[in-house]
Order: C-alpha cells, then structure tokens, then sequence
C-alpha cells in the first residue's frame, strides 16, 4: 500500500512540474554552450564605490560595452567581476568605460 501512495505522490508532483505550476530555481540567466566557449572573465578593480547605488552605476557601464554579457559587483570587495566576448571588446576597454561612466577609478585586476 506504501508504494501506491508514493506512486500517486510523485505522479502528481510530475503534473505539477510538467504543467508549470513547479519552477525549478535558477541562480544565473542560461547561457548557450557556443556562448560559453566564446566568454572570458576578467576581474576590475573599483576604488570609490561607497554605496550600493555606486555598484548599480558600475554595472550600468559596464553593461554598455558591447560584449559585456554578465557584470557581478561586490561593494564590499570594491571589484566587479566580467564576463564578456573577447572578440568584441577587452578589460582595458571595459575598465575605461566603467571610469569614464562613473567617475570611479577602475584598473584590471593582476591575473585577470
């Protein structure tokens, strides 16, 4: 009789999950595989950034590369983190519009 209570069980989660009622949870945006192959990370130091209205400017400029597809800013850390298409822009390049865009001064992080 267990097993029949089991089997009903998850029958009705798979209806649920299938029909859309339950969402797996997703930390990140997909990305697809030929992006990935194409995507390097570069890691920005940010001196002035003093509030969390300074990380969103941070992000928003660098969002305006062309390139840019991912920006990860920790105001904590005072480093912003980039994924971006090397064959469309560099760090140097990301790191000058994020100065030019805010004001901030932004340097390529050693080893990125």
């Amino acid at each position: 009789m267990r097993w029949k209570r089991w089997f009903v069980g998850s029958a009705a989660v798979a209806g649920l999950a299938t029909a859309g009622a339950i969402v797996p949870s997703v930390t990140s945006e997909p990305v697809a595989a030929d992006q990935v192959a194409k995507s390097a990370t570069c890691t920005l130091r940010i001196d002035g950034m003093t509030c969390a209205g300074c990380a969103v400017a941070v992000k928003m400029a660098a969002n305006k590369v062309g390139g840019v597809t991912r920006v990860d800013v920790s105001l904590e850390e005072h480093l912003a983190r980039v994924t971006y298409d090397p064959a469309t822009t560099t760090p140097s390049a990301i790191a000058n519009a994020i100065a030019e865009g805010t004001g901030f001064a932004t340097a390529v992080h050693p080893g990125s």
